[in-house]
């Protein structure tokens, strides 16, 4: 295994409605685990810091820090203001817990990304061009900008890319850690189902 970074911290988004699964997505089971339990998994390959995005759910038997949003309502946006705000290290990774398939290889090459070029953001863009703003690397320097968007009720995370520094990664189908299935968004029993199948195939990246 390549050395931890201390650096960085591992924020695990596990605090949304799931409406469409009928039942809190991140508690939904992969190959034995639920989502968050197996991306908690593959943060700790990339740091030992991890903390967890709660929302205003309480996740029993979880050791790691849980921040509630300090603005509900708010989307993923007052989730990462809330751990960025509760978070001591600048370079936060940043991933919600209903992207299972991501590898630790590709969270990994993000984090050297961001490493490099100090951006406020940066950002994996897929290979249909959809920017991933919920597996990204978010530097705490953002917090001001966050904060004047909820302020101001505007909680389009995509807003965000016209207001701040972006480091844009390209994962084109000729990346060497390109993976169809990479950015797979479990959002339904349907493709929970995919995703299970995908796992148990590739175990898990």
């Amino acid at each position: 295994m390549d050395r931890y970074n201390v650096d960085i911290t591992g924020v695990v988004l596990a605090g949304g409605q799931s409406r469409r699964m009928g039942f809190n997505k991140a508690e939904a089971g992969i190959s034995g685990a639920s989502m968050l339990i197996r991306m908690i998994e593959k943060l700790q390959e990339v740091t030992p810091a991890i903390v967890v995005g709660s929302g205003s759910v309480i996740y029993p038997g979880i050791s790691f820090p849980q921040i509630p949003d300090e603005y509900p309502q708010c989307g993923p946006l007052g989730g990462i203001y809330s751990v960025l705000n509760a978070s001591t290290s600048m370079l936060n990774l940043v991933v919600s817990c209903d992207i299972p398939l991501v590898s630790v290889s590709l969270l990994k090459y993000i984090v050297s990304q961001a490493e490099e070029s100090g951006a406020l953001l940066t950002l994996p863009v897929d290979c249909s061009g959809q920017e991933q703003m919920l597996c990204a690397v978010y530097h705490r320097d953002i917090l001001p900008v966050l904060k004047r968007q909820i302020d101001s009720n505007q909680y389009k995370m995509k807003c965000l890319l016209d207001m701040v520094p972006v480091k844009y990664v390209q994962i084109s189908k000729e990346h060497p850690l390109y993976q169809e299935h990479a950015f797979i968004n479990v959002n339904s029993m349907d493709l929970l189902q995919q995703a299970r199948t995908l796992w148990s195939n590739k175990k898990g990246s």
